[in-house]
């Protein structure tokens, strides 16, 4: 069954149980919008286009991948704004403007919300990272620009590193398999990065697993810091002295 279909069979289960199919009053509708946490409401001005509309000049496609990238977008400004135990699915949908019926067409519930989520940012971080490292010549200039843009998307996305670093901590055991995933793409690509200055003469010592564990677990808690304090705009401050710290572990 696909989710489509999934999702207009719980509609059409949610409307036999009611006994009716009468629309909600007016009243009734303000009524469920009231009910709505205030931390978890935003400015008219701010919210997506609105439930039940869409660009019609685009094609199914088209319109499934905007819905999820606004669902998403929505679902990682309301768990980092109230936390796991506290994010609802129509703080999301009211966000991005969208039905519960669309929710539900993508994800089954909120926790596969947020595990899409977190599998989307890891692999945009680490390809953003990654092409970064790539477009350099020299090993300096790679470890360079790894670490900017490693602290800069922290700088420049807080509500995303808040999701990261904290929000998926306290969601359950499948979140660690994720996380240990990424923290091993960023281990080889550390360990690629030093077996090629090692090669050119400009570290002395090769890479080996346990010094290059430590400096990428160190990188992530300097990168936590930031996010616990509430301090994500100032995360590349820290650049210079991870930099160091990666040089002198392998000089």
């Amino acid at each position: 069954m696909t989710r489509a279909a999934a999702a207009n069979k719980r509609g059409g289960s949610r409307a036999r149980s009611s006994g009716s199919a009468t629309p909600k009053a007016p009243s009734q509708r303000t009524s469920a919008v009231h009910a709505i946490p205030e931390s978890q409401r935003i400015p008219e001005s701010e919210r997506a286009p609105g439930r039940g509309k869409y660009d019609r000049s685009r094609s199914p496609d088209e319109r499934q991948k905007e819905q999820l990238r606004r669902l998403l977008d929505a679902a990682g400004h309301v768990f980092a704004e109230v936390g796991w135990a506290d994010a609802t699915v129509e703080a999301i949908v009211n966000r991005a403007g969208m039905s519960r019926r669309t929710f539900y067409e993508h994800f089954d519930d909120l926790r596969e919300c947020l595990l899409v989520l977190h599998q989307k940012v890891s692999k945009v971080s680490f390809r953003a990272v990654e092409s970064q490292v790539n477009a350099q010549a020299e090993p300096p200039e790679m470890l360079r620009m790894g670490v900017t843009a490693l602290l800069g998307g922290i700088a420049m996305f807080p509500h995303m590193a808040r999701v990261m670093f904290r929000v998926v901590r306290s969601a359950g055991p499948e979140f660690e398999v994720i996380h240990e995933q990424m923290m091993q793409r960023f281990a080889k690509l550390v360990e690629s990065g030093v077996q090629r200055a090692h090669e050119a003469g400009r570290a002395k010592r090769p890479p080996d697993e346990l010094r290059v564990f430590a400096l990428v677990s160190g990188m992530e808690a300097v990168a936590m810091r930031y996010v616990m304090r509430g301090e994500e705009a100032k995360a590349l401050e820290a650049a210079p002295v991870l930099i160091d710290m990666v040089q002198k572990v392998f000089a």
